[in-house]
């Protein structure tokens, strides 16, 4: 029998593959160990993942790093991850990947599952849960990267006479989505309003910024809550993306190549090299960039913060800000442009350092902060409390709110139009009362 586990190390997940008799012998024994790695070479990062002799993988790095050329990082890592998965998957089961069957993809799912189990050939002993969500994130990926390949045949992605009707509130009638003859089943959970600031925590916050904070973190939370701001959205700002003219304030949302990860502006196109700067797309709107307002009093707070806290006669601060605070000019080449959102030492703020920040402010505002909620989540709830906002005291429709929240699709933003708990509980203790009212005698 083969016996494969997993272990954890600080190189991450890697499996053992050992033949024991029926002796209980172990005749055989293997590491199973698919590491990545990422380089930046010429401004440009390039991810790659290795086999077990060290390899780099050809096929896995051409469609990560030119197939995906225009993702998200995010997303790449993702798929960096699931592939990693899919080759041990192949290395311990000794498969290929152009020539697997229906039941191979079944035991595929399975192994991602990470379900311990014991069959006559093989016994798995894993220690990795992962949700229906996760491993279905990971088979999109997997169906994307077989049609690369060119392998259409494969059982993957060969879809079923099974359909359902998607309905859409922008087109009159439902679109036909067959699925796929070999999937995973998930569940379906209950849709609710996402965890949300309300308006008077956003009052309990602001109030405890004021008392003890600065105007940095003033301005970002009401950036995020007041224009529905995303925080990468928010440390990705420069000085040149801020505009004023006869029409209004203007603040720009747009990708560099001078940001990191924890700067980028999601779904809008991401250049790799300055040239990217002069073409039509990146200057062509939603996609290159897209636009908020911004009010005279939130312009004038950023305006303050940046001139009392972008002057620091501190050595190491002005050294620092020199080195790290540049961003490029999109614009002009040859404008100076800097980032606006900085740290003590005069770096640009991290999203990291940013939700330790915002973690302390919630617990002295008296707000519940879950002991394994992400920091990035926190302020996510300002974007969910800004979309709230518009939708209980503004009664915006969801066409509105799709454009309000810069998102491609109206079925993004319909779970802002469920009913919260308090809601339901305020509207049926409401109902038995005016049953009351109608027959008095219930009360009895």
């Amino acid at each position: 029998m083969y016996m494969i586990t997993e272990f954890n190390s600080l190189d991450g997940i890697y499996y053992e593959k050992r033949f024991i008799t029926e002796g209980g012998e172990v005749i055989l024994k293997d590491k199973v160990h698919f590491q990545n790695a990422k380089i930046h070479y010429e401004g440009t990062e390039y991810v790659f993942l290795y086999d077990i002799k060290m390899n780099p993988i050809p096929e896995v790095f051409d469609y990560l790093n030119f197939e995906l050329e225009g993702a998200s990082p995010n997303h790449r890592y993702t798929a960096l991850n699931a592939l990693k998965f899919l080759y041990s998957f192949l290395e311990l089961y000794d498969l290929k990947l152009d020539s697997l069957s229906k039941n191979d993809i079944l035991n595929l799912f399975s192994f991602l599952e990470g379900i311990s189990r014991k069959g006559t050939l093989y016994q798995l002993e894993l220690c990795t849960l992962r949700s229906p969500s996760t491993i279905n994130t990971y088979n999109a990926i997997y169906r994307n990267f077989f049609l690369y390949l060119g392998y259409d045949n494969s059982p993957i992605l060969k879809k079923s006479t099974n359909y359902k009707l998607i309905y859409n509130d922008e087109t009159d009638s439902p679109m036909k989505i067959y699925k796929y003859d070999v999937s995973l089943e998930d569940y379906k959970p209950e849709i609710s309003t996402p965890m949300y600031i309300r308006v008077d925590e956003f009052k309990k916050i602001l109030e405890v910024i004021r008392n003890e904070y600065t105007l940095k973190e003033e301005c970002i939370v009401r950036l995020m809550f007041e224009n529905g701001l995303r925080l990468g959205e928010v440390l990705g700002i420069t000085n040149e993306d801020i505009v004023v003219n006869d029409r209004g304030n203007f603040l720009y949302l747009r990708n560099r190549c001078s940001d990191s990860s924890d700067q980028l502006a999601k779904g809008r196109m991401i250049p790799k090299n300055k040239k990217e700067y002069q073409m039509k797309k990146y200057k062509t709107k939603d996609i290159g960039y897209q636009v908020v307002n911004l009010s005279d009093v939130l312009l004038d707070k950023i305006n303050d913060y940046v001139n009392e806290y972008h002057l620091n006669d501190s050595v190491k601060f002005q050294k620092n800000y020199l080195e790290y605070t540049y961003a490029d000019s999109v614009e002009d080449e040859n404008t100076d442009n800097f980032y606006i959102f900085i740290n003590s030492i005069g770096k640009p703020l991290s999203q990291n350092l940013w939700g330790k920040t915002l973690r302390k402010i919630f617990k002295k505002a008296g707000l519940n902060v879950d002991k394994e909620q992400r920091e990035n989540n926190l302020s996510h709830r300002f974007r969910h409390g800004y979309a709230m906002f518009m939708v209980q005291y503004k009664n915006v429709d969801a066409l509105t709110l799709k454009n309000l929240l810069r998102h491609n699709n109206i079925n993004s933003v319909k779970h802002y139009y469920r009913p919260t708990d308090e809601e339901v509980i305020k509207k049926r203790t409401s109902l038995v009362e005016s049953i009351y009212e109608v027959i008095p005698e219930l009360t009895i």
